[in-house]
């Protein structure tokens, strides 16, 4: 679950949208919803032997723009930038399985669109992590700025962890693991399951880490008219059970929420 820490730099500034305050006839007139999407999150957002930036989210995103009128146009961006891209104006919104946290609310609106959970990911035949307290003298490997990395830091305080290894994808996660430079991942739920399908001789789930938590669309808090128009379509989306076609498609069952 992903980037908590804020990082405002002004190299984000430049490239900015020509509308500002939730000007939605003006998003509409554009044509295009611009989508902030981390890509190294599969099957949340990634890309294929092709290089097509698809996933979940990217399914979510097009139709949410379809039915807003106007096409989805998806910008690949590094997480640890990817908040700061957004105050910034490079693009809409982001819908890239963020964590709506408090800390988040302060700087830009979500509409809540899924709750995840996150797991252990340790390798076949080790001891297995199932539970915090297992996390004693072990490495773990954690993507950076994100709500897994806060989490491990909280850990530290009830069990002696040996290391946390921080990293700027979640692919480097999984790497780490299977070099035996870290032993135990902790990820959201269905990036975990996603990888450990590749591979399953390598990796396995061991145990729930954190229980489920939403995640949403984030928004510019200026764009006021943008932000009530995604509501309105989401919902509309989970009514006529669109959403959960999208979602039973990616994850093989249908939402629990």
């Amino acid at each position: 679950m992903k980037h908590i820490l804020i990082c405002l730099c002004s190299l984000f500034l430049t490239s900015q949208l020509t509308f500002a305050k939730g000007d939605l006839a003006a998003l509409q007139k554009r044509g295009v919803l611009k989508v902030a999407v981390d890509t190294t999150y599969p099957p949340m957002e990634y890309e294929d032997e092709n290089g097509k930036t698809i996933g979940f989210d990217v399914d979510m995103a097009t139709e949410l723009a379809k039915r807003m009128g106007v096409k989805a146009e998806f910008v690949v961006m590094p997480w640890d930038g990817i908040l700061a891209g957004l105050t910034g104006k490079r693009y809409d919104v982001i819908i890239s399985s963020m964590n709506i946290t408090q800390d988040r609310l302060k700087v830009v609106n979500f509409v809540e669109y899924a709750k995840m959970g996150q797991i252990f990911i340790s390798r076949q035949k080790d001891e297995p992590v199932k539970t915090v307290k297992d996390l004693a003298g072990k490495v773990v490997a954690v993507q950076r700025d994100t709500t897994s990395s806060e989490a491990v830091d909280g850990f530290k305080k009830d069990v002696k962890i040996k290391d946390i290894k921080t990293f700027v994808a979640a692919t480097d996660t999984f790497s780490a693991l299977k070099s035996r430079q870290a032993d135990v991942i902790v990820i959201d739920e269905p990036v975990g399951n996603y990888y450990v399908a590749l591979d399953s001789k390598t990796f396995v789930v061991t145990g729930q880490a954190i229980a489920p938590e939403p995640i949403g669309i984030a928004i510019r808090k200026s764009d006021s008219e943008v932000y009530a128009e995604i509501s309105k379509v989401m919902a509309a989306m989970k009514k006529d059970g669109s959403f959960n076609t999208i979602y039973k498609k990616w994850f093989g069952t249908e939402p629990k929420n």
